[in-house]
């Protein structure tokens, strides 16, 4: 498996992926200074990380993969008999090393930004690590679930309606007593619980705390999933 991850990581070193992990956390930056200014950049960034970078350039690293080994023989690197379930769950752990990445893009950004506008700003560096590792987590689910369908659905399509999910319906779904049944929830809710930042981008008037059990759950429940869907990538064979 070691040789496996290596080779994965080797392939990416001359494509689009790093590029993707500077440019998308710079455009969730960008976007939100434009909109809000120096004074919420900080919340308002992880924001729109949350509802719209940070799935779309899971979708984004998904759909350059998938044309890169369509293009290489059509699969032809990726049908090994035993070990096409291992190269899937590879491409996965590597997709997950730069998301990673790209939340500690993110960080940066928002740390160097603060410093510019120093006394109108303040970035709270150790929480939003905290905060952006475990919206990652609660996300991580969705990584396989994309390499999965690609079985049956176009590459193209199936990152439309990731990207569509998670910012057009789960806002809503977040705010209802069911949000527990859709997965695309999960990292709204520990932005809410940790940040006070509800699913519609507003940020909490009244800083109630949250019920710890509240990021316990989501957390539980996109482990879960990502367990149950690596195990299916895994068992999956390519017609």
């Amino acid at each position: 498996m070691r040789k496996i991850l290596q080779s994965e990581c080797l392939k990416q070193k001359h494509g689009a992926y790093f590029k993707l992990c500077l440019v998308l956390p710079f455009i969730s930056l960008f976007i939100a200074f434009l909109l809000c200014g120096p004074t919420i950049l900080e919340s308002f960034s992880i924001y729109w990380w949350e509802a719209l970078f940070l799935f779309t350039l899971a979708g984004l690293l998904f759909v350059y993969d998938y044309k890169a080994e369509e293009g290489a023989g059509h699969f032809q690197n990726t049908l090994q008999g035993k070990l096409t379930g291992k190269i899937k769950v590879a491409k996965v752990m590597t997709a997950l090393k730069n998301l990673f990445l790209a939340s500690c893009v993110l960080l940066l950004f928002l740390y160097l930004v603060s410093f510019v506008f120093c006394g109108v700003m303040t970035v709270h560096f150790f929480r939003d690590a905290w905060v952006l590792l475990l919206m990652l987590i609660a996300s991580a689910w969705n990584v396989p679930l994309l390499f999965y369908l690609s079985k049956w659905i176009n590459c193209y399509l199936v990152f439309v309606l990731n990207s569509f999910l998670c910012l057009l319906v789960a806002p809503f779904l977040a705010q209802t007593s069911f949000w527990n049944l859709f997965p695309y929830t999960y990292h709204y809710k520990i932005a809410q619980a940790l940040l006070h930042l509800k699913p519609s981008g507003e940020v909490e008037v009244l800083n109630h705390p949250h019920p710890v059990g509240l990021c316990i759950v989501a957390i539980s429940l996109s482990v879960l999933l990502f367990l149950i869907f690596i195990k299916a990538l895994n068992e999956q064979k390519r017609g």
